[in-house]
């Protein structure tokens, strides 16, 4: 399964993406996207992150596979999406024969 686009919308200067991922993200991927975009995460009661970028915010949940990145920059909405995409099927053996 790829990390579907459920809803983009316009959000001040920027877009507001909502993605649906075949499976919730673990703290570890979190930390390692933050760190590849340059930006910084944090983690609210063990389940709800944010990733502060450079080019904008990340919202998740370690419990739902679902996340929302309200960004300013398509070129690194699309980085962030193809290293999501990745990510996802480095730690699920099950997608990586697809």
């Amino acid at each position: 399964m790829q990390v579907r686009v459920l809803k983009r919308r316009e959000c001040g200067a920027g877009w507001a993406t909502d993605l649906l991922l075949p499976r919730c993200l673990t703290w570890p991927e979190v930390e390692k996207l933050a760190k590849e975009m340059g930006g910084t995460c944090r983690c609210f009661q063990g389940q709800l992150v944010w990733l502060d970028l450079p080019a904008g915010r990340i919202t998740a949940s370690l419990r739902l596979p679902r996340l929302t990145m309200r960004l300013y920059d398509a070129a690194v909405e699309a980085q962030i999406l193809s290293s999501l995409q990745q990510l996802v099927k480095s730690g699920d053996p099950g997608i990586q024969g697809s």
